[in-house]
């Protein structure tokens, strides 16, 4: 399976065919995966962890994740991806490499 991660504006609006792609065997493996992304997700429990991306993209107001991980590993991905926080991307997604920006040359005129 992979994901990518759709990064947000200044304003917390997600910015949809960016960001980073995210691999793993099942939905927990992907939340294992984005849980570790950075040292500031990766320290609170794997559940915490996914209440507090909830609690910003949907509110505190939200209905509760599955007490089974699994199912609340497939819930959560299915929100964030109903907000445009994420992407299912196809099992054979290759990222291509975006074209390198052409540098201008020219001459010194005071040589």
């Amino acid at each position: 399976m992979r994901i990518r991660i759709h990064p947000e504006t200044t304003d917390g609006k997600p910015i949809p065919g960016y960001g980073i792609v995210v691999e793993a065997e099942t939905p927990a493996g992907l939340v294992e995966a984005m849980h570790g992304e950075t040292p500031f997700s990766a320290e609170p429990p794997l559940a915490r962890y996914m209440d507090r991306i909830l609690d910003h993209v949907q509110g505190e107001a939200r209905d509760p994740l599955p007490a089974d991980p699994n199912a609340a590993a497939t819930e959560f991905l299915l929100r964030l991806a109903q907000n445009a926080r994420i992407e299912f991307l196809p099992d054979d997604f290759r990222e291509e490499p975006e074209p390198a920006t052409a540098t201008e040359v020219s001459a010194c005129a005071d040589k």
